[in-house]
């Protein structure tokens, strides 16, 4: 057996991934979250080095690469389709800051060096536990003292009620024949068979009846890579802290921001008990319980410098710029985070709102602004921190100007990454994201909308309805409405300008403010 085949043993390699874009990994969030929860982060300013192992397709790496064309990023895949794939990618997009390399995780280049920022996601919980081994390894030898790793996987007790439809597409998988997606297709045929026809699992699990509505909605692919691994595993948090702690990492955080705070991830009823509990490895096992958490992105850190008090980010990691998700937004704030519904209000808000009206700002502006005088920084800061946490407020690498009202016209974009990426997936049935060297990171759009944007930058404003209208017959899709495909001309000519003066009025500024497109 080749080392190829060795390390991708038990994987699914006849069928390619699905290529998507995950901000989770960027360097950005991750910062964010280690200076959130006290942790020092790697400076960013002067470039750093990023390495993702099984990167897949490599749009995660590649869209992070055209962000932050001052560093260097590594992929790491043991399938060539996926890696020839990215090359593709890097050649079409010109970006020399980033490279693939075709290789299981035991035999990486000797030369490879370390790296400020490592991250795997959708692998923890597919591989066997020699190649888990070898992540470990990788951990323990290539993160660099400070640097941050970002592990995502299945965990417990999400999983606990599904786990047996995973087993049973997978035991039914394999009495079929063809590829791993017919196979999958096969499966999820039989799936649907039994549950219709109430199994007494389904019967007796509700939501587990209901989950199969949603595979059915997803692309074989993933379903593929997903279910039919034969490696599968879900982990309780500790045993994942555990692993990463015999490698010489610490726990920092996790992903999305509002999983670190307690108080936005459980109901009231539970939250006694997370202030009596002091030691945060417990309290995360507590908080997957009270939210039945099915899935985790946590970080790590090696050797991580610690702050003694959130006041020191001032002066330890205030190079991140915040400012307002949305420029509509108003007071009180709620937001719903899948568990509980929280909401911000009161002066210190309406003050924050002021400040962002019109610019992106420091940790150190905010704190040392007028408008917040009266205020504690311990208190502007724990507000500017739930603020991101809920959605009100965003972070970014470089301070961003307020959106135009208008975009009057040509506009152009401004990375041959994004145009090459426009090229190949417009209208490919899949969100697809753009690089923001202003962001540090990637922000996606509707399939239809960078379709729109392919079309105005390439041949402008004249006739666009009547261009996108054309290229979506042409790619087979459908324009829906109320649930059903428009078959009037008339009405989906009508519904496709509509979009495309929405996309213009409410969409093209917030990309101009991005640095993604140029007017």
């Amino acid at each position: 057996m080749t080392t190829r085949a060795a390390g991708a043993a038990g994987y699914i390699t006849d069928v390619a991934y699905i290529p998507g874009f995950y901000p989770n990994m960027a360097p950005v969030a991750m910062r964010y979250v280690a200076a959130l929860n006290r942790v020092v982060p790697p400076q960013a300013s002067s470039g750093f080095r990023y390495l993702e192992l099984g990167c897949g397709l490599g749009r995660s790496f590649t869209t992070l690469a055209a962000a932050n064309p001052t560093s260097e990023f590594v992929g790491v895949d043991v399938n060539p389709d996926h890696t020839r794939a990215i090359e593709h990618d890097l050649a079409a997009g010109r970006l020399t800051n980033a490279r693939a390399i075709t290789s299981d995780f035991a035999h990486l280049p000797a030369d490879l060096g370390t790296f400020d920022f490592i991250t795997l996601h959708g692998v923890f919980s597919w591989v066997s536990d020699d190649v888990r081994k070898d992540i470990l390894a990788i951990a323990r030898e290539r993160l660099a003292p400070g640097g941050l790793l970002l592990v995502s996987y299945n965990s417990m007790p999400g999983w606990a009620h599904l786990q047996p439809i995973r087993g049973i597409l997978r035991q039914y998988a394999q009495l079929r024949q063809g590829d791993s997606v017919q196979k999958i297709r096969d499966a999820l045929a039989y799936l649907v068979f039994i549950r219709d026809r109430h199994a007494r699992y389904f019967d007796d699990n509700p939501k587990a009846a209901a989950y199969v509505d949603g595979l059915l909605k997803q692309d074989m692919r993933y379903l593929a890579h997903e279910y039919l691994n034969e490696h599968w595993t879900s982990f309780y948090f500790s045993e994942v802290a555990g692993m990463f702690g015999s490698a010489g990492l610490s726990f920092v955080g996790s992903l999305p921001v509002f999983t670190n705070f307690w108080d936005l991830c459980v109901r009231p009823e539970f939250q006694e008990l997370f202030r009596t509990t002091s030691d945060r490895l417990v309290t995360e096992a507590h908080k997957d319980f009270c939210a039945n958490t099915a899935f985790r992105w946590d970080i790590y850190a090696k050797e991580p410098r610690l702050m003694a008090d959130p006041t020191e980010r001032l002066g330890l990691a205030d190079d991140l710029y915040f400012h307002l998700a949305k420029s509509d937004v108003t007071l009180p704030y709620k937001a719903n985070l899948g568990v509980v519904t929280s909401t911000v209000q009161g002066p210190v808000y309406e003050r924050l709102l002021g400040l962002f009206k019109n610019r992106s700002l420091r940790l150190s502006e905010i704190v040392a602004a007028s408008e917040m005088r009266e205020t504690q920084p311990m208190d502007v800061i724990r507000a500017v921190d739930a603020g991101v946490a809920m959605g009100l407020f965003e972070v970014t690498n470089s301070p961003l100007d307020p959106p135009p009202a208008s975009v009057e016209g040509t506009v152009s974009l401004t990375s041959l990454f994004n145009r090459a990426i426009l090229v190949s997936d417009a209208l490919a049935g899949r969100p697809v994201a753009l690089a923001s060297q202003k962001s540090g990171t990637g922000h996606t759009l509707g399939d239809l909308d960078a379709a729109m944007l392919h079309e105005l930058a390439e041949r402008g404003r004249s006739g666009l309805a009547e261009r996108v209208e054309s290229r979506l017959m042409a790619s087979g899709r459908s324009i829906q409405q109320d649930g059903k495909p428009v078959v009037n001309p008339d009405v989906r000519r009508q519904l496709i300008t509509d979009a495309c003066d929405a996309f213009i009025t409410k969409s093209l500024p917030q990309l101009v403010r991005l640095g993604i497109v140029t007017a």
